[in-house]
């Protein structure tokens, strides 16, 4: 009888805290729902308020849109394009290679043997093996980046040589420029009829002009830091119109295998259709937009592990991840 009762009086604590433990982990749920569904909600919030329209003309809500690039589950992973925005600090890079043929590991010891960035109070980022026998070195100033060169030039001057790339200078787009404006005369123009900009010969070097769709002609100049932050905030006097001028950002597409930076005439790839990934073009593509992959972004899934990013869009649509990659890369590349 005490056995009987020992072993009850075990059981009824048991039964308790069990009790007990489902409610703490029903409450606990209870939580986790509410804040995924507040992430969700500051997620939809966050989102630009026009959103890009389909080929049949109806635009996808943000809802829909966040909905296509969250993984399986619902469950709100960064993006591949969030993850490359957040880095945007710019870096400052040197290239080094060698003078008597060492090899990148070679090189890397020979510049810590030689170069001491704590006394220097210079910070590396990176500095890592490049595959054509180089060796990349980012900083996060100009001042580092000339002062770690001219260390390396000056204590490695018979093994090594230095480079300093420099950045690449913006390119905008004039809207609506008048008919008889060509690249010749576009730069006398500006210069003689917007005083005001304090420009001079050489500030607007005009590259390339198009036609849009409605027949109106668009003119794309070439410019350094301090113009474009000048054309961005005024309206420039063009003849008899009145012209905006805006940031130029277009991302090399081969028209054969739908990749990016590089052309087809390079292309070493297969043909593959830009909207469903499949083995032929364009014009003979018949797949409903249920059915669209994005061969960048299968491309991306298959090289990072299993990590899930939406496939159900164009490679050619605008919201791309793999697209805002690649002009978020550009950016880093330019004097802005």
């Amino acid at each position: 009888m005490e056995s009987v009762s020992t072993l009850r009086n075990i059981f009824i604590k048991l039964k308790n805290g069990g009790e007990e433990q489902n409610k703490e982990i029903n409450r606990l749920e209870g939580e986790l729902n509410k804040t995924k569904e507040e992430l969700r909600n500051s997620r939809v919030a966050n989102l630009p308020g026009r959103a890009m329209s389909s080929r049949n003309g109806t635009g996808p809500t943000p809802e829909g849109i966040l909905q296509r690039h969250l993984p399986p589950g619902g469950v709100a992973k960064k993006l591949y394009s969030e993850a490359v925005h957040s880095n945007t600090d710019k870096r400052f890079k040197l290239l080094v290679k060698s003078k008597i043929n060492l090899s990148t590991e070679a090189i890397k010891t020979v510049v810590r043997t030689n170069i001491n960035p704590t006394a220097m109070k210079v910070g590396v980022k990176s500095f890592k093996s490049l595959k054509d026998g180089r060796v990349l070195i980012e900083t996060g100033t100009p001042e580092e980046a000339n002062l770690l060169s001219s260390s390396i030039r000056e204590k490695c001057r018979n093994d090594l040589e230095v480079t300093v790339p420099k950045l690449r200078n913006p390119r905008m787009v004039i809207h609506n420029v008048p008919q008889d404006t060509n690249a010749e005369n576009l730069e006398e123009t500006i210069l003689t009829q917007n005083p005001e900009l304090g420009l001079i010969q050489g500030d607007i070097v005009a590259k390339f002009s198009y036609r849009t769709k409605r027949g109106l002609i668009n003119m794309v100049i070439e410019v350094c830091s301090s113009t474009r932050k000048k054309l961005l905030n005024t309206k420039l006097k063009i003849g008899w119109l009145i012209c905006t001028a805006d940031n130029y950002l277009v991302a090399r597409r081969c028209f054969k295998c739908s990749k990016f930076n590089h052309r087809h005439q390079d292309c070493r790839g297969e043909e593959t259709c830009p909207p469903c990934a499949g083995g032929h073009k364009l014009k003979e593509c018949t797949a409903p937009a249920a059915h669209y992959k994005c061969i960048n972004c299968v491309t991306f899934n298959r090289y990072t592990k299993g990590e899930k990013i939406s496939e159900c869009h164009s490679s050619l649509d605008k919201i791309c991840p793999s697209l805002q990659a690649v002009l978020a890369k550009y950016r880093l590349n330019t004097d802005y």
